[in-house]
Order: C-alpha cells, then structure tokens, then sequence
C-alpha cells in the first residue's frame, strides 16, 4: 500500500513537473535553435546546432530589438514601482481598518471584497479605456499602476487583514496605555511582526504587474509605456514570426520575475498561509 502511494505521488510530481517546467524547456530550446532547422520535418527534439545569436541579438546594445526589450523591461519596473509605492501603503491601511476597527459595514466590506476578487477583467476594461480617453490618462504609467493597484488590492488587503487580525489586541492595548496613539501602537506592535505577509503581498504586486497584458494592451498602446509582455508578443507580426528570436526574448522577459519568486518564496508562502488563517 506504501509503495503504491510513493508510484502515485511520483506520477503526480512528474506529470506536475511536466506541466509546468515543459513549456519553458521547449521555449529555450526554440531560442537555441537555428531559424531554418525549425522547419526541418524530423522527429528530433533537440537541435543538432545550438546557436545564441538570439540572445546575442537582445543583449547587444545598440540593436533594434535589443533596445524596443530593453524599453519593454525599464516600463515593467517603473509600473512595478509605481504599483508597489502606492498599493502597498492603501492595502496596509485599509486591512488594519477591517482587522482592528470595529465599525457597520465592516464584515460586508470583507465579503465584497471577495465577490470583486471573481470580477473578470475584460467586463471593466471598456469602460476603463472610455474613462482614460476622456481624461487623457492613455500610455501613462502612473495612471496604468493605478488600475493595477485596484486589480491587486482585494486580494492584498483581504490577506493583510487575515494576518493583522492573527495579533493579539492585548499588545496594542497595552501601549496605548502607556501612551501611545493608534498609529504609534500600530509602528511599535504591528508593523514589525507582519513583514511575512507585507512581503508576500508586495511580491504579489510584482509578479503579476510584470506579467500583465490584458490591460497594457488597452490602455498602454506607445512604445514609451508598453511593458516587456507586450514588446515581446509583438515580435510575431501579421507578416513574419521570428520563433527563435521571440522565444530568446521570453526567456529574459522571465528571469526577474523567476529570480525575485526563488530568493523570496519563504516570505510569498509563509504570508500566503498566515493571511488565509483566518477570516
């Protein structure tokens, strides 16, 4: 019975891995291949010639497609700050009001805002688009993070707030007896102990505003505000498709949201589990 547990969680894990792993395997491999071998009718899987032109391509300077990359990642990151600096303040503020403050309304609040969590974003990204035209909001990043905040900010508030609520009102109590306002208690008591989840929100934040291409799509359409998921889908055009060069590109796109989930994934699952505790 034991051995037959360990075949199952073994097919599970490799199918698991198959799922997930597979498509990046095959994207690097399609960015080591020579164009004209693609096409080749063989049963081979691997290249009989590994070329890195591709990547010699993006990361020389002065290239054309090395620079539309390199405009592409700079406007990831300015969206990635801009949505961390003003996401990460209002989802603090707001799930120590629903944690800490009793008030009417507040258990309403919290359950709306995981009805908002199911809302698909192509329902609002019309009437979205029709707001940024009439206000002349379009390809500004500031404007674009701010949608990204209101995307994010359920979910980010709804775990903080699970998570604050963890922390005993005894501790804030007592240093407001010995003095200390509400927001002194909160920076003393708080603040400290709740970096896990304000971490795992904020790489919440990161990864998924550096993978957005729905709304940049809509509401980003210059090559100044464009981020690296769009500049990368648009190296395929109506006329030719660089598979090799397109693929390479992919490849780099990924690696800053890969490396900041491997160097961080304590805080991104401790956070995760210490906000859904509770609710």
């Amino acid at each position: 019975m034991k051995f037959s547990k360990k075949i199952g969680y073994f097919i599970a894990l490799l199918i698991f891995l198959i799922l997930t792993l597979g498509p990046f395997l095959w994207t690097f491999v399609l960015s080591v291949t020579p164009e004209y071998a693609m096409m080749e009718k063989t049963t081979r899987l691997l290249p009989e010639v590994i070329t890195y032109d591709n990547y010699r391509e993006l990361l020389t300077s002065g290239t054309q497609k090395g620079s539309i990359l390199v405009t592409g990642i700079r406007n990831a990151l300015k969206a990635v700050g801009a949505t961390l600096i003003l996401g990460i303040p209002i989802a603090m503020m707001s799930a120590y009001a629903l944690s800490r403050m009793e008030f009417k309304g507040r258990r309403l609040i919290k359950n709306l805002l995981l009805i908002t969590m199911v809302i698909p974003v192509m329902a609002t990204i019309i009437p979205l688009f029709r707001l940024f035209v009439a206000r002349q909001w379009l390809d500004d990043v500031f404007w674009l993070s701010t949608v990204y905040v209101s995307s994010y900010l359920p979910m980010t508030t709804w775990l903080m707030s699970n998570y604050f609520a963890t922390i005993p009102k005894e501790l804030e109590e007592a240093a407001q007896i010995d003095g200390c306002g509400r927001l002194s208690s909160f920076l003393r008591i708080i603040l400290p102990t709740s970096y896990p989840i304000i971490l795992s929100a904020a790489l919440i934040m990161f990864l998924n505003t550096w993978s957005q291409f729905q709304i940049p799509l809509i509401l980003a359409s210059s090559l100044e505000t464009k981020p690296v998921a769009i500049v990368v889908s648009e190296f395929m055009t109506k006329d030719s498709v660089q598979y090799g060069l397109t693929a390479a590109a992919g490849m780099i796109a990924v690696l800053p949201p890969a490396i900041t989930a491997l160097i961080f994934r304590k805080f991104l699952i401790s956070g995760m589990m210490g906000g859904a505790v509770k609710g």
